[in-house]
């Protein structure tokens, strides 16, 4: 039994322990969940950039907003829009829900979370702002991308890539700029660097926050399986934040960004600095690899 045993781990990698191994497959399951539930990142279905002023929304082509959405009717309403937030008057027939409540008109708030949406259908909707502009954002259940979501494909799990890193805080905390995928500059605080090794040689990541309210580090980077098995632009780590100057980084726990499964998505991208020479072989991979 015992060579039978050694004989698995030689031909399969070391045996994880089986806590640490459900605790990855646990935060497996719920990123699959959040990439294609019905307002998963595979189901955004637009992103619709908004001016001051009264428009026609719908998906016929007449209207002044046209949206992309199968489930969106010919005249979905009225959008009237001010550089606060966002109302909706729905046509008539039309029925929505806010929050489970009929709603014949909506005021949509800015950043508000998708489970506070205004549900039309297999429509989901919020508006999101991205420095002084806002948008509407559009999930849809018959999207193409929702139907054909078949779930993620990851890196086998190994504890090797939890890494106990070393924390090293910038003091003052400088705010840095960050470009996005549309071209745009986003500003975001780095608080420090995380400094670990791997094979003898000594890398480091910056960490951002992603608000002034973040309780956990955001580390942006991109990696010698970049645009291999990974995405091309690179991948996200979110980590709780550092104590006693130290900080995990699990990297059996990197995901690609939104813009992997949309073009509808406003992902910031690694700094420069976040550039790895090492290929991290652990965590998501990019379609099927």
């Amino acid at each position: 039994m015992r060579t039978a045993a050694i004989a698995l781990v030689a031909l399969f990698g070391a045996v994880q322990p089986a806590p640490y191994r459900a605790e990855i497959e646990a935060f497996q399951k719920h990123r699959a969940s959040e990439i294609g539930g019905r307002t998963g990142w595979a189901a955004l279905a637009g992103l619709h950039w908004l001016t001051p002023g009264t428009h026609t929304i719908g998906r016929a082509k007449t209207n002044d907003v046209v949206l992309l959405a199968p489930s969106s009717p010919s005249q979905l309403g009225t959008l009237t829009v001010t550089d606060t937030g966002v109302t909706l008057a729905m046509a008539p027939r039309v029925r929505a829900t806010l929050k489970g409540a009929p709603v014949t008109t909506a005021e949509l708030r800015p950043n508000s979370s998708a489970a506070n949406g205004l549900v039309v259908g297999g429509m989901t909707m919020v508006v999101i702002k991205r420095g002084p502009k806002l948008a509407l954002r559009v999930w849809d259940s018959e999207s193409a991308g929702a139907k054909h979501f078949t779930g993620l494909t990851w890196h086998p799990i190994d504890t090797a890539w939890r890494i106990d890193a070393k924390f090293i805080a910038h003091t003052p905390v400088p705010t840095v700029k960050i470009m996005n995928v549309l071209g745009e500059v986003v500003n975001m605080r780095n608080p420090g660097v995380a400094e670990f090794t791997v094979g003898g040689q000594t890398h480091r990541l910056e960490a951002l926050l992603e608000g002034s309210d973040a309780d956990e580090l955001f580390f942006m980077f991109r990696d010698a399986t970049s645009k291999k098995t990974t995405y091309a632009a690179g991948r996200y780590l979110y980590t709780p934040l550092p104590k006693d100057g130290r900080v995990v980084l699990d990297f059996n726990k990197a995901k690609n960004p939104p813009c992997a499964f949309t073009d509808f998505a406003t992902c910031p991208l690694p700094p420069p600095r976040n550039r790895l020479t090492i290929g991290v072989t652990a965590g998501e991979l990019f379609r099927g690899h």
